[in-house]
């Protein structure tokens, strides 16, 4: 998402979340989940599950013991995050606002414990960070090849889209950067909430491609709140038992969504966290 338009469109992305106003907010009636089983978590915690937000306040309901990271595709925020929940920097674009301020915020998250660095966001769509691939091949070389071996570096995250979007994008990309340490592969996935097994064989696919964990950092679908909820509970289980899966998180901490106006949880929160609303 363009950093300047993520509030404001929340609300109206990913299919059916204005319908989550009308879910009651189950926080205080229903005790945590146990997390579940994982397999090839990036974070030691062994909790895959990460929060994308623009608001740092409407984080608070979540804990450590629920979720492991969290990012706002920026490289810094204000407010307070959950306690043990690492924050994890994003270079948006190569664009000068950003690249200005980008060592200084990479290296203070990864002096307060930020084992990994998050690169470009949808360069592959031209209505976000709209870089061709040997343009993030270079950027990535200034700005995030630095910091191999003070963190890991996740890859650009590309959206879904058919080439040359999506995985086509990407290839071109590992081709144009082949020198480039890339530790994990960030991709997006929206599509509707009865096509699960097209999110399962995308993530898969990537996988495969590149023989390295798969982070999806932006994710939703479009249905009812309902087959949101079915989902939710459904893909994250799934995500969860998957070694090659590092990190996901849900498109996104916002009111109406993952959390009501007050920052308590939604049953779309809940079903996030493996719980039944």
């Amino acid at each position: 998402m363009k950093l300047s338009t993520i509030a404001a469109s929340s609300s109206i992305l990913c299919g059916g979340i204005a319908a989550a106003a009308h879910v009651p907010d189950f926080h205080m009636h229903h005790k945590r989940a146990l997390d579940r089983r994982t397999t090839g978590a990036a974070f030691s915690s062994g909790i895959k599950r990460g929060l994308a937000f623009s608001d740092a306040s409407l984080t608070q309901q979540f804990t450590s013991e629920q979720v492991s990271w969290a990012y706002n595709w920026d490289s810094d925020y204000s407010g307070t995050l959950p306690s043990g929940v690492a924050y994890i920097p994003m270079l948006w674009s190569a664009a000068p606002e950003l690249t200005s301020k980008w060592q200084a915020n990479a290296e203070s998250a990864i002096a307060n414990g930020a084992p990994y660095l998050l690169g470009f966001n949808e360069p592959d769509d031209s209505t976000q960070a709209n870089m061709t691939a040997q343009e993030a091949a270079d950027a990535w070389m200034t700005y995030m090849e630095p910091f191999a071996g003070r963190a890991k570096l996740v890859s650009p995250a590309v959206t879904n889209g058919g080439a040359p979007m999506g995985k086509a994008w990407l290839d071109a990309f590992m081709q144009a950067c082949s020198q480039c340490t890339i530790d994990a592969v960030a991709i997006h996935i929206y599509d509707y909430c009865s096509n699960e097994p097209y999110y399962q064989s995308y993530i898969e696919e990537i996988a495969q491609a590149y023989g390295k964990p798969v982070w999806l950092t932006e994710f939703g679908a479009a249905g009812s709140p309902p087959e949101k909820i079915s989902f939710l509970q459904s893909m994250t289980s799934w995500m969860d038992n998957q070694s090659f899966v590092g990190a996901y998180a849900w498109f996104m901490v916002a009111p109406l969504n993952l959390v009501n106006s007050d920052g308590s949880l939604t049953g779309f929160g809940l079903a996030y966290l493996g719980e039944s609303p």
